[in-house]
Parts: C-alpha cells; sequence; structure tokens
C-alpha cells in the first residue's frame, strides 16, 4: 500500500508540474506580444516626438535668417540635420543618430521648391504655376530600428525681413499672378491713372 501511495503521490507531483508548465506558456504567449505591442506604442509616439522637434528647429532656424534656407540645395538627395548644441544652429549633411533609452532614433530633413497658384494657393506642383523664392517645403523623415520610416512636413515663409516699397505703377493691369518681385504691374481695376506719375495711382472720377 505503501508503494502504492508513494507512485500515487509522484504521478500527482508529476501532472501537477505539467498543468503548471501549460499555463505558464500559455501566460507567457499572451504577456510577450502584449509587452511588443507597449514598446511599439512607445517607439511610435518617441519618434513622431524625434520628428516633430526637427521640423519645430527647422522653422525656428529659418525664421532667424532665410538665408539658411536658401543656401541649402533642394529635393530628396540632399538631407541634412540640424547642430543644436550652440546658438545660432547649423546645418550639416547626413542623417542625425539620436538614443533614447534602449532605442536609437535617426531623422533627417530636405527641402522642396514651392509654388503659387493662380489663386495664391502653394503648392509642390511646378506645372502651371509661379515659382516662390520666398517659400520652401520641408520633410522630416525619421525612424529607429525595426521600426517604420515616417515623413511629416510643413510649408516655411520668409516673413518680417523684407519690405516692398512699390514706386512705379506704369506697368500698368495685367499681373495675373503672385509676384515673386517687384515689377511695375498692378492685377486689375478701373478708373485709375496710373500713367500721370509713375510712383503714384489716381482715381479718375467721371464728371471732374
Amino acid at each position: 500500500m505503501k508503494d502504492l501511495r508513494r507512485g500515487q503521490s509522484i504521478t500527482e507531483l508529476l501532472l501537477a508540474i505539467a498543468v503548471g508548465a501549460i499555463f505558464m506558456v500559455a501566460t507567457v504567449s499572451v504577456i510577450v506580444p502584449a509587452l511588443q505591442e507597449n514598446n511599439q506604442a512607445v517607439n511610435i509616439q518617441q519618434g513622431a516626438t524625434v520628428g516633430q522637434d526637427l521640423l519645430n528647429n527647422v522653422r525656428a532656424w529659418s525664421e532667424g535668417g532665410w538665408s539658411n534656407i536658401t543656401a541649402l540645395a533642394t529635393g530628396t538627395a540632399y538631407q541634412y540635420y540640424l547642430i543644436t548644441s550652440s546658438s545660432p544652429y547649423t546645418a550639416t549633411s547626413g542623417v542625425q543618430s539620436i538614443a533614447i533609452g534602449t532605442t536609437t532614433y535617426t531623422r533627417y530633413f530636405y527641402l522642396s521648391d514651392a509654388y503659387r497658384t493662380i489663386v495664391g494657393g502653394v503648392t509642390s506642383t511646378p506645372s502651371g504655376n509661379t515659382y516662390d523664392p520666398s517659400t520652401k517645403q520641408v520633410f522630416v523623415v525619421y525612424n529607429w530600428i525595426n521600426g517604420t520610416t515616417s515623413t511629416i512636413s510643413t510649408y516655411i515663409t520668409r516673413n518680417g525681413d523684407v519690405v516692398l516699397d512699390q514706386t512705379d505703377w506704369s506697368g500698368g493691369p495685367g499681373a495675373t499672378s503672385a509676384a515673386t518681385s517687384a515689377n511695375s504691374k498692378f492685377a486689375s481695376s478701373s478708373n485709375i491713372d496710373y500713367s500721370t506719375s509713375t510712383g503714384t495711382l489716381y482715381v479718375s472720377i467721371p464728371g471732374y
């Protein structure tokens, strides 16, 4: 009887271990994917922050001097990032790596020319539109190991550092698109005398 009971105890112990192992495997199969999804969500959020930070810095850098932007080549082949350890920022060619925790993120930006449509909108399509030297489209590309490459973009515009003093309206009406430089034309109007004085427009009132 003692040997039988001892055999039953060993069998029950082995059965308990087997059941415990099954539960453990099942638990691990649930926890591991959940942890991976959580890490992925953290990487996505942190990656977006890294990308947006560069986009904000490029905007601030352009506001510090439009020549910073015009000194850079445009197109996807020309990749840059900003060195922000000193002021003012400086741009350098290449891709920047940023280690946050155990993850390394990469980021860079490139520029594209911008064009004005006939109604004054902005587009990256040159066909049928007017080149605008005071506007650029900036793209920021960011990624991390085993992550998906993402791109965010915005238009940046020169402002606050240019004053146009129009002194010649002799070209008359006919300006049908956004002006990219000073000229002597205006769009259209009626009862306007623009030829009596080069730098002055007069309203012509019939009967006077």
